[in-house]
């Protein structure tokens, strides 16, 4: 028999990454809302935890925005862009602050979401290839905004788009993470160009709402 809280859950897996650079975010905490059930993104910034379609998650981890996600429409396989904080304190305070909330993480034991008390090795084997065969697709994804990366890291682009609008590295990266939101389709791109161009566009209507 299994317990109440299990039935209508489902399993939702998902990579969390960095808004701005899409690159993964290892260690970054996945919980239920008012709940305290929650996982730790793992070493390639993916999850994996066990929610009903009415739960919501709430993402988050040291120097990000947390964000949280209602999974009423969501599949499994989600792709969480979390915001990074733009003011940030002192150097060596945020660094001994990572080290010391990491630490006491991964010292707390936790329960494997898959664990029970029947586990047939065969089923468990199959989940496993289906996580890595997703892991590869949403790892593949990320490698398609190669060009996207190469243009953002750009510092001749960036600083023309800052002196063209007066704005401060904060703002220009505030905007930033809102044109990854808004132009899904331009991360992917492989034309440089058409990347920059968007980028221009999108700075000069934001500068002037």
């Amino acid at each position: 028999m299994l317990p109440l809280a299990v039935i209508g859950q489902s399993a939702y897996r998902g990579i969390v990454v960095d808004s701005l650079t899409l690159s993964a975010l290892p260690g970054a905490h996945v919980k239920i809302k008012n709940t305290t059930q929650g996982t730790l993104a793992n070493e390639l910034g993916v999850f994996l935890i066990r929610a009903k379609p009415a739960d919501t998650l709430v993402i988050s981890m040291i120097g990000y925005h947390p964000v949280e996600l209602p999974l009423l429409f969501e599949e499994s396989g989600i792709l969480i862009r979390l915001p990074e904080r733009v003011n940030l304190l002192n150097e060596v305070i945020i660094t001994g602050t990572r080290i010391t909330e990491i630490t006491r993480s991964y010292r707390t034991p936790s329960r494997p979401l898959d664990a029970g008390p029947v586990a047939n090795p065969f089923d468990y084997f199959s989940r496993w290839q289906r996580e890595k065969r997703k892991l590869a697709r949403l790892v593949e994804e990320n490698n398609r905004t190669i060009t996207y990366l190469q243009v953002v890291n750009d510092a001749v682009v960036r600083e023309s788009i800052m002196e063209e609008h007066d704005l401060s590295e904060p703002e220009f990266y505030e905007l930033l993470v809102k044109f990854n939101q808004q132009n899904s389709d331009v991360v992917y791109s492989t034309d440089r160009k058409q990347i920059i161009d968007s980028m221009k566009k999108f700075f000069y209507q934001a500068t002037r709402q």
